[in-house]
This record gives structure tokens, sequence and C-alpha cells, in this order.
């Protein structure tokens, strides 16, 4: 009886083992097969389908990161029209100079300077956060002009070389796109930013290469941001004042300001200053 039951567990054990080596027989041949003819396993198929998906698919309602600038502090005499000007060098105070941006200097208070710029991307979008004042009179910086400039006086400043004359609030902040050429030639024709043109209330603006616009405060008159779109194959941004006799004809008289104007600038594409 003993030696039947020692038969009996031998022969199941047998039959366990050639189990055993028929189902890794067959696993082995079915790796050496797929690897031969090139097809992934189902995890491997699963991943790639998923992986696929994932980068066909694309992002919905997702914004562009923004990109903002720290507070600058920008001068009392920064000139929009020397923006790109690599060629016109700012003559000292007190040497004359035959350039009509800097024939009149009633007061010699300050000297004139580039205005500040960046580098940009074609298409991208920007909103200002504007604060300050600026005297343009040789008087006390608190009894100047805010962001927004004299809204019952109304400039009237003439084109020079390839950027455009400016109509609109007189003393407010301004700002210009361009290219990578020195804005040389015609200039765009001038944007009307009076009360008989489109105003300053507006929500969007895309103004083109070499066209002053109006940046003020940064808000329309229902506090929500102005967003100014750079016109195709714009490269750079510049920030700046626009100045005049009485502001009105060429665009000079900028030695007798006093103050300064506080801004920040937010995009949805990187940008980097200009040195």
């Amino acid at each position: 009886m003993k030696n039947k039951n020692f038969l009996i567990v031998i022969l199941v054990l047998l039959v366990l083992c050639l189990l055993a080596l028929c189902v890794g027989g067959f696993l082995l041949w079915r790796r050496v097969n797929n690897a031969a003819s090139g097809l992934p396993n189902l995890a491997e198929t699963a991943a790639a389908v998923s992986t696929q998906i994932s980068t066909a698919l694309p992002e919905e309602n997702t914004p562009a990161p923004a990109a903002t600038s720290v507070p600058f502090v920008l001068g009392a005499a920064p000139v929009i029209h020397l923006a790109g000007r690599t060629d016109i060098a700012i003559p000292p105070l007190d040497q004359p100079s035959d350039i009509s941006l800097f024939s009149c200097r009633p007061a010699g208070l300050v000297q004139e300077t580039y205005p500040p710029g960046y580098r940009i991307q074609p298409g991208a979008e920007f909103t200002f956060t504007v604060s300050g004042q600026i005297n343009y009179y040789a008087g006390a910086p608190e009894e100047g002009y805010p962001p927004d400039g004299e809204p019952s006086t109304f400039a009237n400043i003439e084109p020079f070389g390839g950027i455009s004359g400016y109509q609109g609030p007189a003393g407010a902040l301004v700002g210009v796109f361009l290219d990578d050429a020195i804005p040389n030639g015609a200039a765009p024709a001038a944007l009307n930013f009076n009360p008989d043109g489109q105003g300053t209330d507006f929500e969007r603006l895309q103004p083109q290469i070499g066209q002053v616009f109006f940046i003020g405060d940064g808000q329309n008159r229902a506090g929500k941001a102005q967003v100014f779109v750079a016109p195709p194959n714009a490269t750079r941004l510049f920030v700046g004042l626009i100045d005049g006799s009485f502001f009105s004809g060429p665009s000079t008289c900028y030695t007798d300001n006093a103050g300064e104007f506080k801004y920040q600038i937010t995009s949805n594409q990187p940008y980097q200053a200009l040195p």
C-alpha cells in the first residue's frame, strides 16, 4: 500500500514538471517569435498608444506663461523718436545741434535720453501698470501730468525719421514697436487718440511698425487693462515720452521736464530688456 502511494506521488510530480516545461517553452517561443517579427508586446503597445494620444491632443484653455518686468523708473526725458536710433548721438546740453530733436532746450534741467527698449516676439500681447507724474514746464513734479497726460490739452507732434507723429493727450506715456532696422525712411500715419479720433478708452490696440501709440496708465475708464499687440515682424518695443514746444510741431523741448513715471510690463510671451 505504501509503495502504491509512493508511485502515485512520483507520477503527479512528473506530470507537474512536464506541464511547467511546456508552459516555459511556450513563453520562450513567443518571446523569440515577437523579437524576430519586430512586434511589441501588449504592454509596450498600450504605452505607445497612450504616448501618441497625449502628444497628438492639444492642451485646451492653457494660457501662455506670463512674463512681467520688474518695476522700472522712467526718467523725465526719454525721447520716443530716439527709439532704435543707433545712428544719432545725444549732444551735451551745452552743445548746439542741427538735429531738430535737440533744437529746443529752454531750461536745460535734464539731458535727453534714449527710451528703454525690449526684445519681443511678433504678435505678443502686452499690458502696462503705470504711475507717477512728470512736469513738462520746468515746474515741480507733483504739479505735473499723470501717465494719461493732460486730458484737456492735446498734442500734435510731427514724425521724425521712420517713427510717426502723435495726436493725443499731452504728456502721456507712449510706446512704439520696431523691427531690427534703424527707423529711417517714410513714417507711418499718426494714430489719433483725441476725442475726434479713436480716443484712449480702447480695450485692444495693434499699431503698425513705427507707429507711436498711447499707453497712459494702462487702463481704460472701466479699470480694465488695455492690451497692446505687437504687429507682424516686430522685434522690439520701446517706451518713452513725446514732447514739443507747447506740444505742437517738431518733437523737441525735452530738457525742461521734471519727475518720473514708474511702470511694469506684463506679456503672454517672454521678452528681455535691451542693453
